[in-house]
């Protein structure tokens, strides 16, 4: 059976290496404002979570007359490193491939800000892989009703989300999906416990979601 299926994807540890472009963008902005440099594992464990938690930290780390101007010099610094020096996991694109012809959509769910979502997919070529992409919006709606809208938006089931955080995991079977941890991502591997599946690289995404679904290759 093929073109059936919807497979939702978390893009910050999942497909994408934030760290390539979030961790520079943080320790540069800090070093030229003259404070204490984070280490990447405390920049790292923000990753996958919404923006406002992100900013959050940053205020606590600065001076608060400098707060605001700092978040806006790394949340620039970071959407010009994106094109830069971003990287997808190794095996991503060739796991969209795989995958395509199987499912009837595909499609992004994000905690991340408009702007960087459509920056990252942009840059890195895999626009056209997706029917849909939902990013974390004013709304203030979490991953959970983001993957109802996208229920609601597309047609195709059974439905997987795949992602390296708790919140993946919640979304998925809050909305009767399976979930896939991306094991490889940001995310403790104790906040995917819960998953139906484990990748531990991307190159064993299409051997899973296919299994999950019951399919053969």
């Amino acid at each position: 059976m093929s073109g059936h299926g919807l497979l939702i994807f978390d893009l910050d540890g999942t497909l994408f290496r934030t760290d390539t472009v979030s961790v520079p963008a943080a320790q540069r902005t800090f070093e030229a404002f003259g404070l204490p440099i984070p280490r990447a594992a405390e920049i790292c464990s923000f990753f996958g979570r919404s923006t406002s938690e992100w900013h959050t930290w940053l205020r606590a780390q600065s001076p608060p007359d400098l707060a605001d101007e700092l978040i806006a010099a790394i949340d620039q610094h970071e959407l010009e490193l994106v094109g830069e020096t971003g990287e997808l996991y190794p095996s991503v694109r060739e796991a969209l491939a795989a995958l395509r012809p199987h499912v009837a959509h595909m499609a992004i769910c994000s905690n991340g800000p408009e702007g960087y979502v459509e920056k990252v997919i942009s840059s890195q070529g895999i626009a056209a892989a997706f029917d849909a992409v939902r990013y974390r919006r004013a709304d203030g709606k979490d991953k959970t009703r983001m993957v109802a809208e996208l229920l609601e938006q597309l047609a195709g089931r059974p439905g997987i989300v795949i992602g390296d955080r708790w919140d993946d995991v919640e979304a998925a079977h809050a909305n009767g999906l399976k979930a896939i941890g991306a094991a490889y991502g940001y995310g403790p591997l104790r906040e995917l416990v819960e998953a139906d599946a484990l990748a531990h690289t991307p190159a064993e995404l299409p051997g899973l979601v296919l299994a999950l679904l019951g399919w053969e290759k």
